[in-house]
């Protein structure tokens, strides 16, 4: 029996990590997937006015999702358990969160959802919700490697910085005056003779002046009136860290540090690759095309997920693939997952992922399953991957190849099916896996994942506007230069 000081040890660290939680549970053999699929499908179907699960009740709540997550197979074909994978991301730690989520639907995930899995939480006792809490907790996953692209902003922040933005709109077709202003700077900036610099500025100047003085009596009279959720126009604090991590020179040297680990471990992975193309090619075999490790599923699901992509500004992707066989391949895909995060915390912090703005959230998460192989039971590696981004499916994709080759190669190509990385010799060089943008694209397609339900809290918030918003409001109040006004008006 595993020590109860030591679980509970495990269970306050798990609840203390904050942003991000993976929640991964067997689901019981038989019917039990087909009715977990009908549910969640329910859910999914009106994810915002289902009489289930109400999500829109978790105010801090920014994306979340749940995946029934196929079988791993063995060597003789013989399929392990399905999995439910549960991923969300929120403001503040994880055991707020989960608290949250178990007043809203405590019920629901019990007696309806989880209550299909092996184990399944206790439905009755002194403290059911308590229970289930803990019961999260313990089938909680580390991310290996976890992508935010405005971190610090909270829900709330987003919706108060998207009305700052619906006054200034409103009140600029409202308002004669900063009508007349904003026509009279239009005429100036067509190069109309008689108006000096200087001038151009006073009426910039102005314009911003009129702004402000309107937010801040909107913002008066509601503190008057004891509204809930009174406008802020005043900057959130930002701590140190992030300050720091906002000068290139810091950032720069962050990255610096971890390249030692980085790139022998990135050529160790392309190395291996090109060695294994080589020894293909000396047997005379040719490249096998990349095959669906999970068709049957996704063949008969394949329809219904089409059909949920790129019908708004939001869209999600849920992908999962083996890793190849090999004693090395584990450890090297883990130390790659490591680098991309050490990064992702330290160098990608100014709302981009390799130069990539339209992801709002991502993560890759390490499974391991236990199958049956010829010398008896053996684990098998996965890679899930999750993310939401603006956009269609294609041009996401396409922005990935174009900008983060060398990000893609080096995390997944340890897996099955990923387009090999080979030399070129006209016009002589390496063409990385990614390189190929309609392999890469099949491949990731083959290995694509249903996604029963998905919630997100600003369907039509791109991750542009909702930066462009912060940056918005947080100089509402602040003293700028004529530059910065200028560009304080562009963002409008």
């Amino acid at each position: 029996m595993e020590d109860l000081p030591q679980r509970a040890g495990e269970r306050a660290r798990v609840a203390g990590r904050r942003t991000a939680l993976t929640v991964v549970v067997p689901i019981r053999r038989g019917h039990a997937s087909a009715e977990l699929s009908k549910v969640l499908e329910a859910v999914g179907r009106d994810i915002r006015r289902n009489t289930l699960i109400p999500l829109d009740a978790l105010k801090t709540t920014h994306f979340l999702r749940w995946v029934i997550v196929p079988a791993a197979r063995g060597e003789a074909g013989q399929e392990g358990r399905e999995l439910l994978a549960f991923e969300a991301n929120f403001d503040g730690d994880v055991g707020s969160f989960l608290d949250d989520l178990i007043r809203v639907a405590g019920k629901a995930l019990r007696t309806c959802i989880y209550c299909h899995c092996e184990p399944s939480p206790p439905a009755r006792g002194e403290n059911p919700d308590a229970a289930l809490k803990d019961y999260l907790l313990d089938h909680a996953l580390p991310e290996a490697l976890f992508y935010q692209s405005y971190p610090g902003l909270t829900v709330e922040s987003i919706d108060n910085d998207a009305r700052v933005r619906r006054l200034i709109n409103e009140y600029l077709s409202d308002s004669q005056g900063a009508c007349a202003r904003l026509m009279r700077l239009a005429r100036r900036r067509t190069g109309r003779p008689g108006r000096s610099r200087s001038e151009e500025s006073r009426l910039q100047q102005d314009i911003r002046q009129d702004i402000r003085s309107h937010l801040e009596q909107v913002q008066a009279r509601e503190a008057k009136e004891k509204a809930e959720g009174v406008l802020r126009l005043e900057p959130e604090p930002v701590p140190w860290k992030a300050r720091l991590l906002r000068m290139p020179l810091v950032r720069n040297g962050m990255a610096a540090l971890v390249m030692p680990v980085a790139v022998p471990t990135w050529l160790t992975l392309l190395g291996l690759e090109l060695a294994e193309g080589v020894a293909q090619w000396v047997k005379g075999g040719e490249s096998k095309p990349a095959t669906a490790t999970y068709d049957s599923k996704a063949r008969a699901k394949l329809s219904e997920l089409l059909e949920r992509e790129d019908f708004q500004a939001q869209n999600q992707l849920t992908h999962l693939v083996d890793l190849k066989p090999g004693a090395l391949r584990p450890p090297l895909a883990r130390l790659s997952l490591w680098v991309w995060g050490y990064l992702a915390r330290y160098y990608f912090t100014e709302g981009q992922l390799g130069g990539i703005e339209g992801i709002h959230f991502a993560r890759w998460v390490m499974l391991e399953d236990e199958v049956e192989g010829e010398e008896g039971p053996r684990k098998k590696h996965r890679m899930l991957f999750f993310s939401n981004y603006d956009g269609s499916w294609e041009d996401y994709l396409g922005s990935f190849v174009d900008r983060a080759s060398i990000g893609l190669t080096t995390i997944w190509c340890s897996t099955e099916g990923f387009p090999r990385t080979r030399l070129r010799l006209r016009p002589f060089g390496l063409e990385l896996g990614a390189d190929r943008e309609e392999a890469f694209k099949l491949w990731v397609r083959q290995h694509q994942v249903y996604t029963e339900a998905w919630f997100t809290r600003h369907p039509g918030k791109s991750v542009s506007n909702i930066v462009n918003d912060r940056e918005l409001r947080s100089k509402v109040k602040a003293r700028l230069s004529s530059r910065q006004v200028r560009d304080w008006l562009r963002r409008i």
